[in-house]
């Protein structure tokens, strides 16, 4: 075998493992594969997104992080919306305003940073020529794909409260609604193709004229223009200077094994926090899914929670204590903490949003594990250009003095956690998940289910899963009643899902390497794509 795709679209699959099949490696298949996620899934992700990539190559044991985080246009200032904000959504940190401004629209926009961020992972990593990896995604889009059930449930499904539905989301711009409502004025249905030649155009573009034709080139002035006209904070001037972070992954280790996560703003340091609370605890001496498991799995999530919202933002702007919060001292203090029956106090908790994850490995033993985003998707298309603008301003602090409040240039915080777990040097595990914070419960539990409860990774993914960042346990319906009746007489407040499969607990993709051989477990919470090559 060549190698092997996982990700949430199956048609995406399908394009990473035909570039591994043609001979190219595990970065050149998830570039690919990372551009046909755009077309598969246009508001989970996009060209105008942001992401962030870790990689590990086989030939020199080197791991590093790719980070193309959105960044504050220079027209923001960090007071500007404080008077005006009504408070936060119930189940997530985002912003409510009466007109939805940091929702849909141009004002929710910042510099997106998808494009910069492949073309970099391209440069430094590919063996394949840039154009022959975007073409596949360009062909999809002129020929259309078939409305899959989870891209029209987000369509479809009804918002929370202070959220646009997705109604008004596709009619944020007249451009978005001539591609995403059918011209009946209706939503497409599922099974419907959906053709995007605006978008096939762009990316055929892309294919020839490189990042430097989105930032700096034809296709930078025209966004600019539009974003000029229609009151966004993103210029000219900040799309031109866009720049790429790259560096080190943070690391960690949980039971033998290396744990290499994403640094901040990303939330690498909370998921390696969690795992080290953990460690003082026999987790595998515990029956899988039984109170006991859960109870310290939810507090474990609720401590590193608790400091991920004191301390965490962009480093280029805030000190973000990562020795402290990754370091084995916090962790024994909170381990304490725990044992003596403390659980933190609430935060709120962030359901699934626009994102999705790739995870890839190939038979050298390089590996990508892949996140990238549009927020929830501003619904603005620019004219002609086919696709999504984020809508990243909904995650920033509209209060000044905050680790993630709003300045020119600053990345906001983000729940993003693509991981790799090595084991004698080697990959053992790549996962990842989309889902706003939830991600990190979900990449956690994954991460637990193999290593401490031996799974294979199609169990790994699908197992009962629970959420929680201090206040309830969110539970999907398989965990058992009585098991719930316990947790409440622990102590716990428990929201009992009536979903048994909830995609509210976000979808790992995962690759598991073991004896030279790579298995690969999809979540069946929604999509859901496996390919070999």
């Amino acid at each position: 075998m060549k190698g092997i795709v996982v990700c949430p679209q199956p048609r995406a699959a399908d394009v990473g493992a035909d570039v591994l099949r043609r001979g190219g490696t595990a970065f050149d298949a998830a570039i690919a594969t990372a551009f046909a996620q755009m077309v598969a899934d246009p508001f989970m992700c996009g060209l105008g997104g942001m992401g962030t990539l870790q990689f590990f190559r086989a030939e020199d044991g080197a791991s590093g992080m790719i980070d193309f985080h959105t960044r504050a246009g220079s027209g923001v200032w960090p007071d500007m919306w404080t008077a005006d904000m009504r408070g936060r959504t119930e189940v997530s940190g985002y912003t409510i305003f009466d007109d939805l401004r940091s929702d849909i629209g141009y004002r929710a926009i910042m510099t997106p940073g998808t494009v910069a961020g492949l073309w970099e992972a391209h440069r430094r990593l590919c063996s394949r020529p840039w154009a022959e990896l975007v073409r596949p995604a360009a062909a999809m889009a002129r020929d259309g794909l078939e409305v899959t059930p989870f891209v029209h449930d987000f369509w479809a499904r009804p918002p929370m409260p202070g959220v646009a539905d997705g109604l008004r989301r596709i009619r944020a711009s007249a451009a978005s609604a001539s591609i995403f409502l059918h011209p009946e004025g209706r939503l497409w249905r599922v099974g419907e193709v959906l053709r995007n030649p605006d978008l096939a155009t762009t990316l055929e573009a892309l294919a020839e004229g490189g990042a430097d034709l989105f930032y700096r080139g034809e296709m930078a002035a025209r966004m600019a223009v539009d974003l000029a006209a229609n009151g966004a904070y993103v210029t000219a001037e900040d799309l031109a200077g866009y720049a790429v972070r790259h560096g080190a992954p943070v690391e960690g280790r949980y039971r033998g094994f290396r744990v290499l996560s994403n640094p901040p703003p990303g939330s690498g340091v909370s998921l390696i926090q969690m795992l080290h609370i953990l460690e003082h605890f026999p987790l595998g001496g515990f029956e899988h899914g039984s109170p006991h498991h859960l109870d310290l799995v939810a507090r474990a999530m609720a401590a590193a929670h608790l400091d991920r919202e004191e301390w965490l933002g962009d480093p280029d702007f805030a000190d973000v204590p990562v020795e402290m919060l990754t370091g084995a001292e916090r962790a024994a203090e909170w381990a304490g903490r725990i044992r003596g029956g403390e659980f933190p106090a609430p935060a709120p908790a962030a359901p699934p949003s626009c994102t999705t994850h790739l995870s890839v490995h190939d038979e050298a033993g390089n590996a990508v594990s892949l996140t990238h985003t549009l927020g929830t998707g501003a619904g603005v298309v620019t004219p002609g250009l086919g696709f999504v603008w984020n809508n990243s301003m909904k995650l920033a602090d509209p209060v000044p003095g905050r680790p993630n409040s709003l300045a020119p240039g600053k990345a906001r915080t983000t729940g993003m956690v693509p991981t790799i777990l090595l084991r004698d040097g080697q990959p053992f595990l790549v996962v990842g998940a989309p889902g706003g914070s939830v991600i990190i419960s979900s990449v956690l539990q994954t991460i637990l289910n193999v290593v401490d409860f031996g799974m294979s990774p199609v169990e790994a993914v699908s197992a009962p899963r629970i959420h929680c960042e201090g206040g309830p346990i969110l539970a999907e319906a398989r965990i058992e009643a009585a098991t719930v009746r316990e947790l409440v007489a622990m102590g716990h407040k428990v929201r009992h899902s009536p979903i048994s499969y909830d995609p509210q607990q976000s979808r790992a993709h995962a690759i598991v390497i073991e004896g030279g051989v790579a298995r690969g477990g999809a979540d069946p919470r929604g999509g859901g794509g496996v390919a070999r090559a």
